[in-house]
């Protein structure tokens, strides 16, 4: 009578150990290291690596050597410690980073003997938010002949606070010098004008935003003569 209980104990037995295995394994975790931080300065410093637009795959890699085993770390952001994301023949990684802020890897490898290297530097790549840009006039339209202006501001949205460059167009074609985050529309004849403004980071300049404001211009009166009469 008691054989029979035997395979029940042992199916519980290894489904104990497997979720006892599965809680203590080390899961990779998606994004950044220290989503808090500060972004870095212009200049770079040293200690980042490098700067990437938002949704841009971080790619890294090593020399390969015949036989080595690779194992990715990944700082956690809740512990501060490394945690191994990836470990095979293979020496590179990829990550598709899911929010702004720093990611920090390491790299150790082993060679077929079991030797194991120390652990590379901290290698930083701080991911830059989405940026939208946008622009906002003074007044949808000007007069003919300069007589009247209006001011364009291009606004980056982000949710964060970094330097910018600017380039301004004018129905598609550059404007000469301007590259302030503003822009004085003074035009001479009648039409429709279509400013543009591109806002880039000034820490990686692929990283940008386009934006278009349409300006009506209006046509001053004819001057007039004076006749006699009643």
């Amino acid at each position: 009578m008691k054989n029979k209980y035997i395979p029940l104990k042992a199916a519980l037995t290894l489904m104990f150990a497997f979720i006892v295995a599965t809680a203590f394994a080390q899961t990779p975790f998606s994004g950044p290291s220290d989503p808090t931080t500060a972004p870095p300065t212009v200049p770079i410093p040293a200690t980042v690596q490098q700067v990437l637009c938002s949704g841009t795959q971080i790619q890294l890699n090593t020399a390969a050597t015949a036989g080595y085993t690779y194992q990715w770390y990944k700082k956690d952001p809740t512990t501060g410690n490394p945690v191994l994301v990836q470990s095979g023949s293979s020496p590179a990684y990829t990550e598709t980073p899911t929010a702004s802020g720093y990611y920090t890897y390491q790299l150790v490898v082993i060679n077929s003997n079991g030797c194991t290297s120390t652990s590379s530097d901290a290698f930083n790549v701080f991911i830059l938010p989405a940026i939208t840009a946008a622009i906002s006039a003074s007044s949808g339209d000007v007069c003919a002949s300069g007589q009247t202006t209006s001011v364009l501001t291009a606004t980056p949205a982000n949710g964060g606070a970094y330097t910018y460059t600017y380039a301004w167009t004018r129905n598609g074609v550059p404007i000469t010098g301007a590259t302030s985050n503003t822009y004085t529309v003074s035009e001479t004849a009648a039409a429709t004008v279509t400013f543009g403004v591109t806002v880039s980071y000034a820490l990686n300049s692929a990283c940008s935003s386009t934006a278009t404001q349409t300006i009506n211009v209006i046509a001053v009166p004819t001057k007039p003569v004076i006749i006699t009469g009643p």
